[in-house]
């Protein structure tokens, strides 16, 4: 199968298979991004061993399972290694070996899946695993050992930020992100989909970019028959997905949903300190939980410029997650896409915020857009809605060339239509900016509108239009 995009993930992973030293490379990234899937089509039959930890496997099992794909890559010892000491002796007994497979550069690829998986409670794995590659990894020129991971802030904190006999040991590190509309639109072209821009930008807003997700739709149905065969009908594939992402990616622990559900319902975001107080939980606790959280890419931390007292926010992100709590949870369950556009309040409101958050995840494109690729920007919302002349601004771009864009974000159905009091409205919302901030920047509103504006009336005040197709610009 075609891989769509990933060429500077697949380029860096081809340099260090080209290099004259060993390797240790971290692949990791949200569950169902397509970090095994990059991997393999890098690297085709060129593994001289691989192996994948169980998710929910306990040490023995773990020993067991690993134990197999050593005999299958040769190994003469048939019984299960006592400890991870014992196996990774034997993976060194395996490459030492005069049949082992090599890459075209002659490395010798080994590919451990789901590496957090391995290191079960009160086992060896990782202080195994130290040992082996400060031995033989780093004694040795002619191995590029590949680790891939959901897991993400596991993976943070224990490989790459390691301060014991791992720290500094990992040579390059590949943070896999989703596909953005370019490369989601590359993803349809390929597989003869036929979608509009329109249809894609949806697809988006539901599934994130996430590969895996993609690839479960079916071309010859319609968006809409393709949510209710995979979201909400009785058996559906995905509809026990977020309870399955958090067992995998974080630990068994209700905060991580509690703290998910809360946010949900705060589009906007909430103060930190607010969050952890309506949760009431214990500081160390929360502080732990939204760092993981934070660290997965499924909320984001952030300070809006010019507030007192410089407060965090903490905002949902995730758009999987983000449809789930809106339309999945036992909150509000519905039974079919077509509940979903009827409930016109709810759709509209998701709508509007799902391609809010698609923006964020597409700065680059709208800086393109606007000419400032080149220009150090600081992007965030901004809001003084506990004040008497409160005003909500979806986004901020602060420029160092002096000149502040404040952007509205609208998505519609059709091109937007800029009434008097539209124009009313977003003046007021510059005005209140400048005077509550002080800044002495230069304010340009812009409207960023999926299906663009109609006419020009009204529009006077505004210094540029982005639209749908400029978010799908590369």
């Amino acid at each position: 199968m075609k891989i769509i995009g990933r060429k500077l993930e697949k380029r860096e992973l081809e340099q260090c298979d080209r290099s004259s030293k060993s390797e240790l490379v971290c692949v990791y990234g949200r569950r169902r991004v397509g970090k095994t899937f990059l991997v393999e089509q890098t690297f085709g039959d060129y593994f001289a061993f691989r192996a994948t930890g169980l998710e929910k496997g306990n040490t023995r099992q773990q020993l067991k399972a690993f134990n197999q794909r050593l005999i299958a890559a040769g190994a003469k010892t048939n019984s299960t290694p006592k400890d991870w000491f014992e196996a990774f002796s034997r993976l060194e007994e395996i490459l030492s070996g005069e049949n082992i497979i090599l890459s075209p550069h002659n490395k010798k690829i080994v590919f451990f899946d789901e590496f957090p998986w391995f290191a079960t409670a009160k086992s060896d794995f990782l202080l195994a695993f130290e040992e082996f590659w400060n031995r033989c990894g780093t004694q040795h020129g002619d191995i590029l050992f590949i680790m891939c991971g959901s897991a993400t802030s596991w993976i943070i904190k224990n490989v790459i930020d390691n301060t014991g006999s791992l720290y500094h040991r990992v040579t390059a590190q590949i943070f896999l992100k989703p596909f953005s509309l370019a490369e989601s639109e590359s993803f349809f072209k390929d597989r003869e989909f036929g979608w509009s821009r329109e249809q894609i930008l949806e697809c988006q807003m539901v599934f994130g970019g996430l590969p895996y997700f993609m690839d479960l739709l079916n071309g010859d149905e319609s968006f809409g028959q393709n949510i209710d065969r995979l979201l909400f009908r009785q058996s559906a594939i995905l509809k026990d997905e977020t309870i399955r992402l958090l067992e995998a990616t974080l630990k068994k622990s209700p905060i991580y949903e509690n703290i998910l559900h809360l946010l949900s319902q705060h589009l906007y975001g909430m103060k930190k300190s607010d969050c952890q107080t309506e949760l009431n939980v214990s500081v160390g606790s929360f502080s732990r939980a939204t760092e993981d959280l934070v660290k997965c890419g499924y909320i984001a931390e952030y300070k809006r410029n010019y507030e007192s007292g410089n407060p965090l926010y903490l905002q949902l992100v995730d758009p999987f997650l983000m449809f789930h709590y809106h339309f999945l949870s036992q909150d509000n369950k519905l039974s079919c896409y077509d509940d979903l556009i009827s409930n016109t309040g709810a759709y509209s409101n998701w709508r509007g915020h799902a391609f809010e958050t698609l923006c964020w995840f597409h700065i680059a494109q709208i800086k393109k857009a606007l000419g400032i690729s080149g220009v150090k920007t600081s992007s965030f919302p901004w809001s003084n809605l506990e004040q008497k002349d409160s005003v909500q601004i979806d986004l901020v771009i602060e420029r160092a060339d002096k000149i502040t864009n404040i952007c509205e974000i609208k998505c519609t159905e059709h091109p937007f239509v800029m009434t008097k009091d539209v124009d009313l409205s977003l003046i007021r919302k510059r005005d209140i900016y400048q005077q509550k901030t002080g800044t002495k920047d230069a304010l340009k509103i812009v409207m960023i509108s999926a299906m663009g504006l109609s006419g020009t009336a009204h529009t006077e005040h505004i210094s540029n239009v982005i639209t749908m197709d400029d978010l799908f610009e590369p």
